[in-house]
C-alpha cells in the first residue's frame, strides 16, 4: 500500500493501528487476503457489500480501513486495472456486488415529521441531531425543507 493510503488511514481513524500500518511489510498477496477476510466478515454480518467509504472493520482486534479499500478496488475494477484472479476472489464472496448501487430512499418521512415536531416544540438543532445521530447541518436541511426555522 502506498504511503498516501497509510496517511489517509491514520487521518480517518486517528491512530496507527489501521490495516495500512498492520500490513506494512507484508507482500501484496497477504495484504489483499487481509482485506478479503475483512470484507467477507463484513458481508456475512451485514448481508450486503455496500461498505460505507469511512467504515473501519475490526478483524482479529485490528482496525481495517475496509471502506477506503472497497472504494479503491471498485475504482480499479471500473478502470479495468484489477487482476482477474483478484476479481474472482472478490466475486466469490457471497453478497458481493460491483455496483453501481441504487441510492437509498431520498427521505425518511416519518423521521422528518418527528424532527419537525421536535423543532416546533423548541428543541435545538444540536439536541435533535444527537438524538437521531445526524449532523446539525443535515437537521438544518430537513428543517429548512419543511419550511420552519
Amino acid at each position: 500500500m502506498h504511503l498516501f493510503h497509510h496517511r489517509f488511514d491514520i487521518y480517518l481513524t486517528g491512530n496507527t493501528n489501521t490495516c495500512s500500518s498492520i500490513v506494512m511489510g507484508m507482500d501484496n498477496t497477504t495484504k489483499f487476503n487481509t482485506y478479503i477476510e475483512a470484507l467477507t466478515q463484513y458481508v456475512a454480518r451485514e448481508g450486503n457489500s455496500k461498505v460505507p467509504a469511512i467504515h473501519i472493520e475490526k478483524l482479529n482486534e485490528k482496525s481495517i480501513s475496509l471502506g477506503a479499500w472497497v472504494g479503491y478496488v471498485r475504482q480499479r475494477y471500473r478502470k479495468e486495472n484489477l487482476q482477474n484472479n483478484r476479481i474472482l476472489q472478490i466475486e466469490n464472496i457471497a453478497g458481493w456486488q460491483w455496483g453501481p448501487f441504487q441510492p437509498g430512499p431520498a427521505t425518511d418521512a416519518k423521521r422528518n415529521e418527528l424532527i419537525k415536531k421536535m423543532r416546533l416544540d423548541g428543541r435545538s438543532l444540536r439536541e435533535i441531531a444527537d438524538e437521531f445521530d445526524l449532523s446539525r447541518q443535515r437537521v438544518h436541511q430537513i428543517v429548512k425543507k419543511l419550511q420552519i426555522s
